[in-house]
């Protein structure tokens, strides 16, 4: 019983840790590029991580009776 409740918030913790790792590596790289490259890659992904945390806020019911 604790697996079925263990296992689904430890793949959320990775899934996260993958997301941002492959935030950082995409940033890095547009910035060894050149600065320009760098700051619009850094403003896209915090446009996609703000609307993805917008999203999932939104889709999660709301506490009530």
């Amino acid at each position: 019983m604790i697996f079925k409740q263990l296992l689904p918030f430890i793949w959320r913790i990775f899934d996260l840790l993958c997301y941002l790792a492959a935030l950082i590596t995409i940033n890095w790289t547009m910035f060894s590029l050149n600065q320009i490259a760098g700051g619009v890659t850094l403003a896209v992904s915090f446009a996609v991580t703000g609307l993805v945390s917008e999203l999932i806020a939104n889709s999660t019911p709301k506490g009530g009776d």
